[in-house]
């Protein structure tokens, strides 16, 4: 099985970026678990704490999370054509172009992280950097909170939202496997919920949701 393609990905989302806000602008109005959940993150970070939102793709979870009034949200992920349009439609909020693998945010920076479905193309390898850098770049007390698809498996798609050559490989995870790798970053589970797909609104499959603790 191929592993994780960066270069693909990151083609892929600059390939679909106005297309993929078409589809996903306003998917948060659909799903009441994914707005509450954020909501509660907010009043669990402390006020006038910094928060990055990694793979914040066209900039909807950055403004929702930001509409609170309580953190400085920043949106941050690597499709330079994503973080270009998501500047565009939230004005108001701060987008820069990061690597989760390897930011260049300051280490101890953050009192919080989310990410949702952004690590949704990695292999276990780049899941388990991933939460070192997380672990680096958050505040001793600080929590992360990240979502992806459960399962086993690939799936590989070709021209996605029929954006001809936007191509990648989407990957299921066990969820007990990635508190593992975040356990022997150092991280302290502080709340896993698995659910089912909303019915015709999602792909069919079930989604994690993983509130981590940097130790204090």
């Amino acid at each position: 099985m191929a592993g994780y393609n960066a270069r693909e990905v990151r083609r892929c989302y600059d390939l679909s970026a106005d297309e993929y806000a078409k589809h996903f602008l306003n998917e948060l109005d659909g799903k009441p678990y994914d707005r509450s959940v954020i909501e509660r993150f907010s009043q669990m970070v402390p006020s006038r704490g910094l928060v990055y939102d990694f793979g914040c793709g066209c900039g909807h979870t950055t403004n929702f999370l930001a509409g609170f009034g309580r953190q400085t949200v920043i949106g941050l992920d690597f499709s330079e054509k994503s973080i270009e349009l998501a500047r565009r439609l939230f004005p108001k909020n701060q987008f820069d172009v990061d690597d989760m693998l390897s930011s260049h945010m300051e280490p101890g920076s953050a009192e919080g992280i989310i990410a949702f479905y952004a690590i949704v193309h990695f292999c276990y390898r780049e899941v388990e950097k991933t939460l070192g850098e997380w672990f680096r770049l958050l505040k001793p007390g600080g929590y992360c909170l990240f979502s992806f698809h459960v399962g086993r498996g690939t799936l590989s798609v070709d021209n996605f939202l029929d954006i001809e050559g936007a191509c990648a490989t989407w990957r299921f995870l066990n969820t007990d496997r990635v508190l593992g790798h975040a356990e022997s970053t150092g991280f302290l589970p502080y709340e896993v919920v698995e659910r089912y797909p909303y019915a015709d609104a999602e792909h069919p499959s079930k989604r994690a949701y993983v509130i981590l603790q940097k130790p204090t």
